[in-house]
């Protein structure tokens, strides 16, 4: 397992925690210069529930990356505010963990790892949220 803490991102880059989409919270996060460099990579892998999701409160999220990391962001497009967490990786280890994140409604969850070259690579993946209100009509 790598070593992870959580820096306070919220005070050293309080606009990216206020972007409403991706690509925004991605500029606020890590300037428009870096992220305009940004590569998909297969080496970044999101861990998901395949089925429908019934726990819209409880997610299970896993991401894995045989990359030698610097940071993670975790992203997504289904909550009013995009950026979910940041974790800063020492020693600059490949990432393996879990976490469970919260997702109002299905949407897309993103995963960008600070590779330790200074680069920025991702990973996308669809989450299938079963969300009553939205099925009843009521809220």
């Amino acid at each position: 397992m790598s070593s992870l803490s959580a820096l306070d991102f919220r005070k050293t880059k309080p606009e990216a925690w206020k972007k409403s989409t991706l690509n925004e919270a991605a500029i606020a996060l890590y300037g428009e210069k870096k992220f305009s460099t940004i590569r998909k990579s297969t080496n970044v892998e999101l861990i998901v529930p395949k089925h429908i999701v019934r726990d819209q409160y409880n997610i299970p999220v896993g991401i894995k990356s045989n990359i030698m990391a610097k940071s993670v962001a975790i992203f997504q497009d289904a909550n009013p505010k995009a950026l979910v967490a940041v974790f800063n990786i020492y020693d600059n280890n490949p990432v393996d963990f879990e976490i469970n994140i919260k997702m109002e409604f299905k949407g897309t969850l993103f995963a960008v790892v600070e590779g330790a070259d200074d680069e920025l690579y991702y990973t996308r993946v669809f989450i299938d949220v079963l969300c009553l209100p939205c099925v009843t009509g009521t809220e």
